[in-house]
């Protein structure tokens, strides 16, 4: 009986042809499922290590037999974001928050990540 990918999970291993630091540590597939369709995914990740997040792991996800491609992109996301804004309108107001966002008393700039701590009032 072979294994049989469920939806929305995938399965990482170690990269046993890994040659150089680009290519990635860990490879894997899977399979996600999005309003009823099922995307098989692979997957690519680097075991990274920073001083602020100690080790961790970078991902990439993509379509199974998409390729990365090296050439630039078409416009084909920036048309479909003009679109999307000519059908539902912009997505800011004038005072540049999201028009169902009024109701907030407050915004916050800058990095407010729990690593990073705010001056008490």
């Amino acid at each position: 009986m072979s294994y049989e990918q469920r939806p929305n999970s995938a399965t990482l291993f170690r990269n046993r042809d890994k040659k150089n630091d680009n290519q990635p540590d860990l490879k894997g597939d899977g399979a996600i499922e999005i309003d009823g369709q099922l995307y098989q995914i692979e997957l690519a990740a680097w075991i990274k290590q920073s001083d602020r997040a100690g080790k961790f792991l970078s991902l990439s996800i993509k379509l199974k037999g998409e390729r990365q491609s090296t050439q630039p992109r078409s416009n084909g996301g920036r048309q479909q974001f003009n679109n999307h804004v000519n059908q539902h309108g912009t997505a800011f107001d004038d005072e540049g928050a999201p028009p169902d966002d009024k109701d907030i008393p407050f915004i916050v700039n800058g990095d407010v990540s729990p690593e990073r701590r705010l001056p008490r009032a």
